[in-house]
């Protein structure tokens, strides 16, 4: 419906179409602004803490199960007898993983421009402080911001470059997963296993096919005509880091470091239980499908709770008492706390990141 007025022109009455009701709606709109920002940001405000609210919800949850009909005399006495050389080195090959990460995406960056080694490091690592100090898993968008931040490489491309660290390491748990099923690893029920399995080959296999086709999917969506030019802009930057993963060479290098880093991180878990009787390695096993599987339910920060849970389910079945692998948990959390804190701070601090602008994207 169109709106019409009268206009008086040199003594004659002239009838024009200023404006359409689309127009006036929008000038509307705009006087009542104030108001509409107030009420998104009302509903952002809560979204947000609702999120928050529900993360912690769940590490409170996890908690209650872990400490259940627990003894607190016993678990104090567990904590006092952690061998403090088993946490350092359990943090040092924690860091060798995270090199061998840096060194990944080193290859996933190279044709975005050149990047140090040290700037790859220290992004990895403040990932690691975010997840450690930020609720619902904030490393990954940390990460994004910091590279965008210190390197000027756009955030769409920020962004693929962890994507394709992040199906490497769903690809590599699914292959630990069929080596604890091989072997026969106690505590891992077959049909649990295979449930797991069916949903990682899922996701591994989409993914892989999105790679393939990649170079089609991005012309087609190229002539989308219904994306803005920004958004349009934001996909090909997204695309320009998947491209080089149709190079069987950078396939293979990138698989043996995202290798390198999960070997470093089993020596982790292993240098934290290898008192524990012949089947320590098994354990080891285990407890890190369980930690990796674990971190992906969204909880508070450290994946307090989760962590616990995971502890405890993946120790029993090696006649771990509660205790033990309830008090094993907190050491593995407060050195890789510590570890990722007293890495990870300085180079926060050195990009002049705000940490205020990515708490209100979460």
């Amino acid at each position: 419906m169109d709106c019409y007025v009268e206009n008086k022109n040199d003594g004659g009455i002239r009838v024009s179409k200023l404006e359409s009701m689309k127009t006036i709606e929008n000038k509307a709109l705009k006087k009542s602004s104030p108001e509409i920002m107030r009420y998104k940001g009302i509903n952002m405000f809560q979204s947000r803490y609702l999120r928050i609210a529900t993360g912690i919800a769940i590490s409170i949850g996890f908690l209650l199960i872990a400490f259940y009909k627990i003894q607190i005399p016993q678990f104090w006495m567990a904590l006092q007898h952690i061998n403090t050389i088993d946490v350092v080195m359990c943090v040092f090959f924690f860091g060798l993983s995270c090199i061998f990460r840096a060194l990944m995406w080193r290859m996933t960056t190279r044709m975005l421009g050149t990047v140090g080694l040290s700037t790859l490091f220290g992004g990895v690592m403040v990932g690691y402080m975010a997840n450690n100090i930020l609720p619902l898993r904030a490393g990954e968008l940390m990460r994004t911001y910091y590279l965008n931040t210190r390197t000027g490489i756009s955030a769409s491309s920020a962004l693929s470059t962890i994507f394709i660290e992040r199906i490497y390491d769903v690809f590599s748990l699914a292959l630990f997963l069929v080596i604890g099923v091989v072997f026969g690893i106690q505590g891992l029920a077959s049909n649990t296993a295979k449930m797991i399995l069916v949903v990682l080959g899922a996701i591994t296999l989409v993914s892989v096919i999105i790679l393939l086709y990649l170079s089609r999917l991005n012309s087609l969506v190229q002539r989308f005509n219904c994306f803005s030019p920004k958004i349009l802009h934001m996909i090909k930057k997204f695309f320009q880091p998947l491209s080089q993963l149709k190079q069987a060479n950078t396939l293979i290098t990138l698989l043996m470091l995202n290798t390198g880093a999960w070997i470093s991180n089993y020596l982790s878990v292993l240098a934290l239980i290898h008192w524990l009787p012949s089947v320590y390695f098994k354990a080891a096993l285990l407890l890190l499908l369980f930690i990796n599987i674990g971190i992906l339910i969204p909880s508070s920060p450290c994946a307090i709770g989760v962590m616990q849970v995971a502890f405890w389910a993946a120790l029993a079945p090696f006649e771990v008492v509660k205790e033990n692998a309830l008090a094993l948990s907190f050491a593995y959390q407060c050195g890789l706390y510590l570890f990722t804190l007293a890495i990870g701070l300085p180079y926060f601090l050195k990009t002049n990141l705000k940490l205020r602008l990515l708490q209100k994207t979460l």
